[in-house]
């Protein structure tokens, strides 16, 4: 059988193919190098599958679609429904279904968990279908949702704080980027017992920053900082609510991107699992997960994950010569773009298109910010070998640090979001290397783009960036170019 998953919407389109043999995976937003991308009408996305795997729609056995109707001038359906329906507004010939939003974030996990239904799981974003802000799942049913109108949401009263804070760039970061400025502030003690008569249930009212009256003008940072403290609290005490200490948990939607609540989560659920793709770019994967097992066929295996992008993969792999010289490169405090196999799922950079720099370099954090055209206040985050910091394989974890001996990747608040490397070789054998050279086990790592564009998908990609700004040096596949 052949079966496509679809994501099409306002931002984050992506596809996820069976070939009848194995799975491939794009995100539009790497073909096109538009950040956030989103397919913007219910055809074009036939173009697509065409000029990428050639195929048309006619070649596919069934499709599962998560979208948005009313993104595309269609009445609202009934969007309570669970787990698909039928739909007929692509215009195939093949059987349609359209999967429930939060379900298929859900699915998604399959690439690190054989069969995901028969786990239990919540999935937290800004709203799945029509108003729904978060599902919990006890094995193949629903046992409560949120409303974004009753119970307001995470992810929704996040990027509305854009105004409040002054915030730049696309609305899918915004919340990144608060999480980033919570740090700034200190902790109202006062107001955080007040807020103690809130629960998830109450949302809106957490966000409520007319509570604060006329402190917030001089000391908005420390509401930001006592109401995100707040939230890790109640987001701790809802997931006791639901899950056993020790049970296994999947964790989903855009809020599981928040390394601070997802730390204080770990530290109690020991056994949950959040995938890199945790955002809405794991939905086509969640739909086609829904297919094979509607289907009733083998479970998949997704190649290379997490380094999983249908782009341009470089020829030839660095040869032990190259990752010599990069890791000289960076003991001279070098800054080093590091472009190698097909690119990693979801928004953080993994090793295969990341900037690579010595994260003990006092400047080191002003440079890199310069190359990426960033924010300052925005904390960057390391790749390490060290097995003194807890397992991130993704990036989903932030840990305490030493700041006098990494000041390059030490936010203001002493932490690093950490990727700990032991699957991605090309990677690993690098940092070996630098360790061998300066005897430190850490580099700080931080996505090949600039900001308010995607991760490099082509290595023209990388090779403007190497053009267009400061980095010092690209190293794609083999081949070494310095400035």
């Amino acid at each position: 059988m052949k079966l496509l998953g679809l994501r099409i919407c306002a931002h984050d389109s992506n596809f996820s193919y069976f070939d009848g043999e194995k799975v491939h995976y794009l995100k539009t937003e790497r073909k096109f190098q538009i950040k956030h991308h989103g397919m913007e009408s219910l055809t074009t996305w036939q173009d697509v599958i065409k000029e990428e795997w050639d195929i048309t729609s006619e070649d596919l056995d069934e499709i599962a679609i998560v979208f948005d109707p009313w993104q595309y001038d269609l009445n609202i359906r009934n969007e309570s429904f669970f787990p698909a329906v039928d739909i007929h507004d692509l215009n195939v010939k093949c059987p349609v279904v359209r999967l429930n939003h939060h379900y298929a974030h859900h699915l998604s996990c399959w690439p690190l968990i054989k069969n995901p239904q028969n786990y239990r799981g919540i999935c937290i974003d800004g709203f799945g279908d029509y108003d729904k802000s978060w599902t919990v799942f006890d094995i193949r049913k629903i046992i409560e949702q949120g409303s974004k109108f009753k119970n307001g949401s995470i992810g929704v009263e996040m990027s509305r704080l854009r105004n409040v804070f002054q915030i730049q760039g696309h609305g899918e970061d915004i919340a990144g980027k608060v999480m980033a400025l919570q740090s700034f502030g200190n902790i109202d003690y006062k107001y955080l017992n007040f807020l103690s008569q809130y629960t998830m249930y109450d949302i809106s009212y957490i966000f409520n920053i007319d509570f604060y009256c006329d402190k917030i003008e001089k000391q908005k940072f420390d509401w930001l900082r006592t109401i995100h403290e707040y939230l890790g609290f109640v987001l701790l005490q809802y997931f006791k609510k639901h899950f056993d200490v020790d049970e296994t948990i999947l964790y989903t939607g855009g809020a599981a991107l928040n390394v601070c609540w997802n730390t204080k989560l770990k530290s109690y659920f020991k056994n949950i699992i959040t995938p890199p793709h945790t955002a809405d770019e794991g939905l086509s994967l969640g739909a086609l997960e829904y297919l094979r097992l509607k289907n009733n066929l083998p479970c998949f295996k997704l190649n290379k994950f997490p380094f999983c992008q249908s782009d341009e993969s470089p020829k030839n792999k660095p040869s032990k010569n190259i990752i010599s010289k990069t890791a000289e490169l960076l003991k001279e405090q070098k800054i080093v773009g590091w472009y190698q196999g097909n690119g990693e799922i979801g928004p953080r950079a993994l090793g295969n298109r990341s900037i690579f720099a010595d994260p003990r370099d006092t400047a080191m954090k002003k440079k890199v910010n310069l190359i990426k055209k960033r924010e300052e206040y925005r904390p960057f985050g390391c790749t390490t070998i060290d097995t003194n910091f807890n397992k991130s394989d993704y990036m989903l974890y932030a840990e305490k640090i030493n700041s006098k001996i990494y000041p390059a990747i030490s936010h203001i608040d002493n932490t690093c979001r950490h990727q700990t490397i032991d699957y991605n070789f090309n990677t690993y054998y690098l940092l070996k290397e630098f360790y061998k050279l300066t005897d430190c086990t850490t580099l700080l790592n931080t996505s090949l783009n600039i900001n308010g564009n995607p991760l490099a998908a082509y290595t023209k990609n990388a090779k403007d960036i190497l053009t267009n700004s400061e980095l010092d040096a690209l190293v794609i596949g083999d081949e070494i170019f310095i400035k």
